[in-house]
């Protein structure tokens, strides 16, 4: 008999789907159906990796797998079956998109369009699976499968895909919908919140970080919430004109409590992340009296750039001073803004801009080996539905992509 499969959510998880499904189906008798509320799919999927979407990232899975935080052994089995090799090969040879690798094993397709890659997906199914596009489900009935309502009429599905999304990026068409439907179904939803996003500093920081705005430096980068520490990364921080930004800030943003309001929650800069405190105070001591004839924010720039050293300097109160006559207190103030840099937060990450988001469907109502529903047999949750969110990089459509192929092979696979 013929297997009636839907997707409901034509983004990056979707599309995917709708792949996998057309590569595994061999000589199966197959009817795809996916349903998008948007007038074209992968709205979202052409921001990706900054319009040149970064498909996924080359580690070796057990250090892939790091990249999923609490997410990690849920998804290894996914990887396994999928990885980062699979998803070239597929760009490669299935769509026929050649891929380059760039820094911190980072796969980029060679056209470096987002679009192109959207459009590449969407001709590839486009013989084997219907697209219903401006189609918004307005709710779904669990019968001897599944009937799925929507503006443009009913739909009736033997097996159903899951995959409309997070609620970061709502203007893509990330509404909460996938939540929405899932509770409805039986399933529990974690609340949710932004992750991989900018955050805004307080007014005083704001000013500081306004004056780097487009600086970017490496850096140790923790989050402070009321005296403790509870989270540190290091990599790439990007000044902006609302706050910090860039891969590092962004990775760290998941963590940032919901109820900021009333708090003291700050992020800590160590700008020279090679070296401990006192390991810099004595390479600052040593070039002080090296160069006793050098301005201090010239001396900074061998760690930061220019920019920075000034603004850094000025933050000090040691503005325009030399080293010769620099005193204890200057070097030790001037130690503590390079090394513990503090940027106050504003508020919470807005998950409007929000490129993931953290929070859904709990992973011990899914089974990892399917992707099925524990709780609706013939039901399968992939993407930002569920409780999953990755660093940047390319993680979180590695993600995507190998959920989608457990899900469509189990699918195939079932009586």
């Amino acid at each position: 008999m013929k297997k009636r499969i839907g997707i409901i959510g034509g983004g990056a998880a979707g599309l995917f789907a709708a792949c996998q499904l057309k590569r595994l189906k061999g000589d199966a008798d197959v009817e795809v159906t996916l349903i998008e509320k948007n007038s074209i799919p992968g709205k979202k999927l052409i921001l990706t990796g900054h319009g040149r979407c970064n498909i996924t990232n080359r580690k070796e899975i057990s250090r892939l797998k790091e990249g999923y935080h609490s997410a990690d052994k849920f998804l290894y089995p996914a990887l396994k079956e999928f990885g980062p090799e699979d998803t070239v090969s597929f760009f490669e040879n299935g769509i026929g998109l050649k891929v380059k690798e760039e820094d911190n094993n980072r796969i980029f397709p060679v056209c470096d369009s987002a679009v192109t890659v959207r459009d590449r997906l969407v001709s590839y199914i486009s013989d084997s699976t219907e697209i219903v596009c401006d189609a918004g489900v307005k709710g779904i009935r669990t019968m001897s499968g599944f009937e799925v309502d929507t503006s443009k009429g009913t739909f009736t599905f033997d097996q159903l895909i899951l995959s409309c999304g997070g609620m970061s990026f709502p203007k893509t068409g990330s509404a909460g919908d996938s939540y929405r439907f899932a509770r409805e179904l039986g399933h529990t939803v974690i609340p949710v919140r932004g992750a991989l996003a900018p955050l805004k500093a307080e007014d005083k920081d704001r000013t500081f970080c306004r004056a780097l705005s487009g600086v970017s430096v490496n850096a140790g980068v923790s989050l402070f919430c009321e005296g403790r520490k509870t989270a540190s990364t290091e990599g790439g921080v990007l000044f902006a004109e609302f706050g910090l930004t860039g891969p590092a800030v962004m990775e760290i943003s998941r963590e940032v409590p919901q109820d900021i309001k009333g708090k003291d929650v700050f992020i800590e800069l160590d700008l020279v992340p090679e070296m401990n405190d006192d390991e810099f105070e004595k390479e600052l001591l040593d070039l002080i009296g090296k160069r006793a004839d050098t301005k201090i924010a010239t001396l900074l720039s061998g760690f930061v750039p220019q920019s920075a050293a000034s603004e850094i300097t000025a933050r000090a109160g040691a503005e325009g001073l030399y080293a010769q006559g620099f005193t204890k207190e200057n070097r030790k103030n001037v130690c503590r803004e390079m090394k513990h840099l503090k940027i106050c937060l504003e508020e919470a990450p807005d998950i409007n801009t929000a490129y993931v988001t953290r929070g859904g469907v709990p992973l011990n109502e899914v089974d990892r080996k399917t992707m099925e529903s524990k709780i609706v047999p013939g039901l399968y949750i992939i993407g930002e539905a569920l409780d999953i969110d990755g660093i940047s990089g390319g993680y979180n459509l590695q993600a995507c992509m190998s959920e989608a192929y457990l899900a469509s092979k189990s699918i195939l696979n079932s009586d």
